[in-house]
C-alpha cells in the first residue's frame, strides 16, 4: 500500500529530526510583524518575489535585499528594510539559534490568526535550529498544559531540509499558510497543528530569463504529501498538496492552491488512484455507478482555488486589495471549472507616525456554501462523504479558523515601534454556524448557531533579556439554543533566544 511507504518516509524524518539536535532557510508563520514588513516592501517593489506562501524562502528575498539602495527608500521603508534585512542576516549566519518560549493563558485560544501568540492554556517550547549551505534542521519540543487534542508532548515545527539546486526538500511538521489573508485563510492556515509532511519547494523564486517565459515574472511552487496521523474516520489518510504563485506585474500576485485527501485504511492507494485523482476523474456522490452530472464528485476529498493581491498607491496612500476563492469541487473536467466555493475578501493600507508604522486591514470571509442542488442546504464545506473527518486535523479545519458555515468580518491593526515593540488588535464580528445545522456523523464539529463580537489585543516588548508579550480577549456571544454569554481571557508569553 502506498500510504505504508509514505509512513516509512515520515518515520525516517522523525528519527533524523530527533537525532540532529540543532535559523531556517525560510520565513515561518510565527512572526506577523515580520510578515507585515515583507508585505510592505513587496508592495513598494523592493521585494519582487511572491510573498503569500509560507514558509517563504529567504533566497529570493535575500537577492532582492542585496540590490536595495536604502537612501532611495522612504523613512518607513528604510525601517522595514532594516528589520527584514536583520532577520535575513540572522538566517544565513550559520551560527544556529536556540530558543525557549513559555506561555500561559486563562483559556486556550479559540481562534488562530497568522503569528498567533499561543494555542493552549500553557505551553513550554525548547528548540534549536541551524541552516548551512546545503542542509537545515530544527528540533522543537513543546509541552502543552491541558491540550484540546490531548497531545501534551509535540514535535511541531521540527524538520530536516536539504537544498538541491534551486529546490528545497523538507521532511517534518512545518506550519503552512497559503494566501494573502492575515486573520484567516480558506485552504491552508495555522488553525490546525502542522502535519508530518514530505514537501518539495522552489528556493529562489526569481523568474525565467528566456523571453518565452519571462513574462510570468517571479514564481514559486511547493508540493508534496502530508500524513494525517490523528484519530479520524479513515485512519492514515494522506493529503496531497500543491501551491503555485506568480508575479507578472510589480503590483499583482496570483496564487493557485490544490489539496486532495486520498489513501487511508480501506481506501485504494496506488499510483493509478493518484492519477485518477489529479486527472479529474469522478465518482457518483450517492455511491451508484451512474448518475447525473450534478451528482458527480471528484475522486478523493479535493479542494482547490486561487487568490489574487493587487497593491498600489492611490493619491499617495498605499492600498492593497486581495481575494481568495477556495472550492470543494468542480463542475467539469478542467481544473478551472470550480464549484461550491467559499470566499475571502480583504483591503489594507499603511500609515506612519515618526518612528511608528501601522498596517490596517479589513477582511471578510464566508464559508457558508451550498454544495448540492438545493441552494439553501449547507454543511458541506470541509466535509466529505467518505473522509468523514473532513479537511481537518485533530478536528480543526486546515483552512478557516472559523470552520464551515461562517460569515466573519475582521478589522485588524498591526503596529511596530522602536526597539522591537509592537501591538496587535483584532475586532471580529462573526456569524458562526449561520444556518444553525450540523453534520451529525460522529466526526464533524457540531457547534451551535452563534453571533460573536470579539476584541483581541496583544502588546510585545523586550524585557528580561528576551521578548515579553501580554494580551487578552473580550467577547459577547448570542445563541439561539442557549443563554447568551460574555467571556474574557488573558495570556502572556516570554521568549528567550541564545
Amino acid at each position: 500500500m502506498q500510504h505504508k511507504w509514505f509512513k516509512s518516509i515520515l518515520g525516517v524524518c522523525a528519527l533524523l529530526c530527533s537525532a540532529l539536535v540543532s535559523a531556517a532557510p525560510w520565513v515561518d508563520t510565527s512572526d506577523v510583524y515580520l510578515r507585515a514588513d515583507i508585505q510592505s516592501l513587496a508592495d513598494a517593489g523592493v521585494i519582487t518575489v511572491p510573498v503569500n506562501t509560507y514558509p517563504l524562502m529567504w533566497a529570493g528575498i535575500g537577492a532582492d535585499l542585496a540590490k536595495v539602495e536604502p537612501e532611495k527608500l522612504t523613512a518607513a521603508q528604510q525601517q522595514a528594510y532594516a528589520r527584514v534585512n536583520y532577520y535575513y542576516q540572522q538566517a544565513i549566519s550559520n551560527e544556529g539559534n536556540s530558543k525557549i518560549k513559555a506561555s500561559l493563558a486563562t483559556d486556550s485560544a479559540r481562534f488562530q490568526h497568522f503569528g498567533s501568540d499561543y494555542r493552549e492554556k500553557g505551553e513550554l517550547t525548547a528548540s534549536h535550529d541551524y541552516v548551512g549551505q546545503r542542509f537545515a534542521y530544527k528540533l522543537s519540543v513543546t509541552g502543552a498544559l491541558d491540550p484540546e487534542d490531548d497531545k501534551a508532548l509535540r514535535l511541531d515545527d521540527s524538520y530536516f531540509a536539504a537544498i538541491l539546486g534551486n529546490w528545497v526538500v523538507t521532511m517534518g511538521s512545518v506550519p503552512q499558510w497559503w494566501g494573502p489573508g492575515f486573520d484567516t485563510d480558506l485552504i491552508k492556515s495555522t488553525n490546525a497543528r502542522p502535519m508530518p509532511s514530505l514537501m518539495l519547494s522552489r528556493n529562489d523564486a526569481h523568474g525565467f530569463e528566456t523571453p518565452w517565459l519571462s513574462w510570468i515574472g517571479p514564481w514559486t511552487l511547493t508540493t508534496g504529501f502530508s500524513w494525517e496521523n490523528d484519530d479520524r474516520a479513515v485512519e492514515d489518510t494522506a493529503l496531497w498538496n500543491f501551491r503555485g504563485t506568480l508575479r507578472p506585474l510589480r503590483q499583482l500576485e496570483i496564487g493557485f492552491s490544490w489539496t486532495t485527501q486520498i489513501c487511508g485504511q480501506g481506501q485504494d492507494c496506488g499510483l493509478g488512484t493518484f492519477w485518477d485523482t489529479i486527472s479529474g476523474n469522478t465518482v457518483c456522490s450517492d455511491g451508484s455507478t451512474t448518475c447525473a452530472p450534478s451528482l458527480e464528485s471528484k475522486i478523493g476529498n479535493q479542494m482547490a482555488g486561487y487568490d489574487i493581491r493587487y497593491a498600489d498607491n492611490w493619491f499617495g496612500v498605499p492600498v492593497g486589495l486581495y481575494l481568495e476563492k477556495t472550492c470543494e469541487d468542480s463542475s467539469g473536467p478542467s481544473p478551472w471549472q470550480l464549484a461550491d466555493c467559499a470566499k475571502l475578501y480583504g483591503a489594507d493600507t499603511r500609515f506612519n507616525f515618526n518612528q511608528q508604522q501601522y498596517k490596517l486591514f479589513l477582511e471578510y470571509s464566508n464559508t457558508l456554501v451550498a454544495c448540492g442542488t438545493d441552494p439553501n442546504t449547507f454543511n458541506c464545506f470541509y466535509e466529505h462523504s467518505t473522509y468523514l473527518s473532513g479537511s481537518r486535523y485533530y478536528r480543526r479545519s486546515l483552512g478557516s479558523t472559523y470552520d464551515s458555515d461562517a460569515k466573519v468580518y475582521v478589522l485588524g491593526l498591526i503596529g511596530q515601534y522602536t526597539n522591537s515593540r509592537g501591538i496587535q488588535a483584532y475586532l471580529r464580528y462573526a456569524k458562526l454556524n449561520d444556518d444553525g445545522k450540523n453534520v451529525d456523523n460522529g466526526w464533524a464539529p457540531m457547534p451551535p448557531k452563534e453571533d460573536l463580537l470579539m476584541l483581541e489585543l496583544s502588546y510585545r516588548m523586550p524585557a528580561f533579556n528576551g521578548m515579553v508579550t501580554l494580551g487578552g480577549t473580550a467577547s459577547r456571544s448570542q445563541f439561539e439554543t442557549r443563554s447568551n454569554d460574555t467571556n474574557s481571557s488573558l495570556f502572556g508569553s516570554y521568549e528567550y533566544r541564545f
